[in-house]
């Protein structure tokens, strides 16, 4: 299971290697194929080449025109301007074709944001058991529920959500519960460290594990640059209000003490 590779080549690779090496029966992808990264039409055939159940994330309809952009911050729209003229013809077709919900083995419904918009976040507990509850409407078979687009890994039932997800985080899916399973980004770290996030789901077992790995992150860069995208545009930082506000507690400080003279 792998989500959000938005054009970052050196992230899928290693991403789909490890999962060579582990030994998987199948790929899966939840879309946001394209956006941010330089090579859109390298990532998108590296997933057909996988025969990979996908589905289209937000980023790859808006670069086709199928969804507006007006919910996109500034470096989202910049960079799917410049994806809209860099797709070709073969990158174009597979991404129409793509459908928004898709329905895998064993009881699991695959989609991008959520099973409505492909542009929704589901981040907590509450969001999570949400989703479930329309699953069980729509597909009283369904046990698993699969999305990406937050770029974080998460692991919830309709009642908690599991532990910190680290580098290879194992969890034992109840049967008897539904539970949304979100892989994080291949190609878009928001989290403290820059890796590739994607996630093994053992259906035999009733168990997924979660993965992280490293890549060649100078390439991506220097391949961003080329292209004349911003190099930041592989990792998004956790926004931290401390560091944001140190300047600003300095300035306070300094002017405290001058009103003290000090």
């Amino acid at each position: 299971m792998i989500a959000d590779v938005h054009a970052n080549v050196q992230a899928l690779d290693a991403a789909v290697s490890a999962l060579r090496r582990i030994g998987v029966d199948a790929f899966a992808c939840a879309g946001d194929l394209v956006g941010y990264g330089p090579q859109p039409n390298e990532c998108v055939e590296a997933v057909r080449a996988l025969d990979a159940v996908t589905v289209a994330g937000n980023h790859d309809l808006i670069a086709l025109g199928a969804l507006s952009e007006d919910r996109c911050e500034r470096l989202a729209r910049e960079s799917l301007r410049w994806t809209r003229a860099a797709l070709d013809a073969t990158t174009r077709d597979y991404l129409a074709r793509l459908p928004r919900r898709a329905e895998l083995p064993g009881g699991v419904v695959l989609a991008h944001g959520s099973l409505e918009d492909p542009q929704e976040y589901v981040l907590s507990v509450h969001d999570a058991a949400g989703q479930l509850a329309r699953l069980a409407e729509a597909d009283p078979e369904a046990q698993l529920l699969v999305v990406g687009h937050t770029h974080r890994p998460l692991a919830c039932d309709e009642y908690a959500a599991a532990p910190r997800l680290g580098r290879r985080a194992r969890i034992a899916l109840d049967g008897g519960r539904r539970w949304l399973l979100n892989p994080g980004a291949v190609g878009q770290s928001r989290e403290a460290r820059l890796r590739a996030r994607f996630m093994l789901l053992d259906l035999d077992r009733r168990e997924v594990t979660f993965h992280a790995v490293r890549y060649d992150v100078r390439r991506t860069r220097a391949l961003l640059r080329e292209a004349g995208l911003p190099a930041r545009s592989v990792h998004l930082a956790p926004w931290r209000p401390k560091a944001f506000l140190r300047p600003a507690i300095r300035a306070g400080r300094r002017l405290q003490a001058g009103v003290r003279g000090e």
